[in-house]
């Protein structure tokens, strides 16, 4: 497997995933109800963007 060169946006656009991520976390916590289970949805979706090489390389090894 080749290792590929991520460029800076790429690697911007990763640690936006992540803030907003746990941003949406942090503020879940604090939410009502019906708020902090979209919030969690949010944040899960956030953080599985953050880590989307990663799943892309998974898929890409089945």
């Amino acid at each position: 497997m080749t290792h590929r060169h991520r460029s800076t946006g790429e690697m911007i656009s990763t640690l936006c995933f992540i803030g907003v991520g746990f941003w949406c976390l942090g503020t879940a916590l604090d939410a009502p109800q019906p708020k902090s289970a979209l919030l969690i949805l949010c944040a899960f979706a956030s953080l599985a963007g953050s880590a989307r090489h990663l799943i892309a390389r998974a898929f890409e090894r089945t």
